[in-house]
């Protein structure tokens, strides 16, 4: 089933299955507002803690606003200035998307959303459905103008926090790199072993999120090329798991955020997979990671989020 409805104040799309629901917000970028499973009464994706969402326009600070949801963080995660056919274009904080209002096009069991962007000329379009747990998306970006411009597309989705999850990365994982200055893992750029390691001679079990007592903010990366496009959640009390699958060679680096506090006082979490290492076009280019999108051109992929019960994952 697909309809029209009001979420906290937001002209919206629900998708509904007997087992699950989603809610699309088409002027909030398409961002994906809520993942529900029916079965367990559980809501994956952390929840804005005001009843309404304020109006951000593109090039606004993303933190200024409500991070919550599964948002498209293209083209860069960090905010930055970039030389494009020899001049500096200025790619907003999140990327361009978050904040774009999206056209929607409703059909039988399918949300089509649609935005042509003013910054670099490209088109994005993006379809969901909805099939008994599982949240099926597709994208198609095309560069409609005549100069090539450098990409960073990251799945920004947002999960909620609870103490006992466990955090499924790819089969084959074997090092972390950390991200940011923190308390708990030392300086950017330190390499770990993975599931466990001592950085700062402290045990740290990388598939386990930060208590809450922490109040800590940490973002990490798998270092290298994954080997599979297979990742997630473990939710032991709510009796379910949470699978995202993808294609690992359109995606073939990962990072993991956690805030357990130490952000805003928000606790959630992010496992999220991008074209490039790591979160901007700079720092793609140092590692020689970087991806142009050329005139005509266009990519395509799919995502899958699944609701796995726990006996079954």
């Amino acid at each position: 089933m697909i309809t029209k409805t009001n979420w906290k104040g937001e002209q919206a799309v629900l998708l509904s299955t007997d087992t699950a629901s989603a809610v699309i917000l088409p002027k909030r970028g398409g961002k994906i507002a809520s993942f529900y499973n029916k079965k367990e009464n559980f809501e994956f994706l952390f929840q804005n803690p005001k009843f309404g969402y304020s109006d951000a326009s593109i090039g606004d600070s993303f933190e200024d606003f409500e991070a919550c949801g599964f948002d498209d963080a293209f083209p860069t995660l960090i905010a930055e200035t970039v030389m494009i056919d020899g001049n500096p274009v200025h790619y907003p904080d999140h990327g361009e998307i978050w904040s774009a209002p999206f056209d929607l096009t409703m059909h039988e069991e399918e949300a089509v959303l649609n935005y042509q962007s003013n910054l670099l000329g490209y088109t994005y379009q993006k379809q969901f459905q909805l099939s008994d747990q599982t949240l099926h998306g597709s994208w198609r970006i095309e560069n409609q103008s005549d100069i090539a411009f450098p990409y960073l597309w990251a799945f920004h989705c947002l999960s909620v926090y609870r103490k006992n999850m466990q955090i499924l990365f790819p089969k084959g994982t074997e090092k972390i790199m950390n991200g940011l200055l923190s308390k708990r893992l030392g300086y950017p750029g330190a390499i770990y072993d993975f599931p466990e390691d001592t950085p700062l001679g402290i045990g740290y079990d990388f598939t386990r999120v930060p208590q809450p007592e922490s109040e800590s903010y940490e973002k990490y990366f798998v270092w290298g090329k994954v080997r599979e496009g297979r990742i997630g959640y473990r939710f032991p009390n709510e009796q379910t798991a949470i699978q995202i699958q993808y294609d690992p060679q359109i995606f073939p680096y990962l990072g993991f955020w956690v805030t357990a506090g130490g952000f805003r006082g928000d606790y959630n979490c992010a496992l999220e997979p991008m074209t490039s290492f790591y979160d901007s076009v700079a720092n793609a280019e140092k590692s020689a990671t970087l991806r142009f999108l050329n005139p005509g051109e266009s990519i395509h992929f799919d995502i899958d989020i699944t609701f796995l019960d726990t006996e079954n994952d």
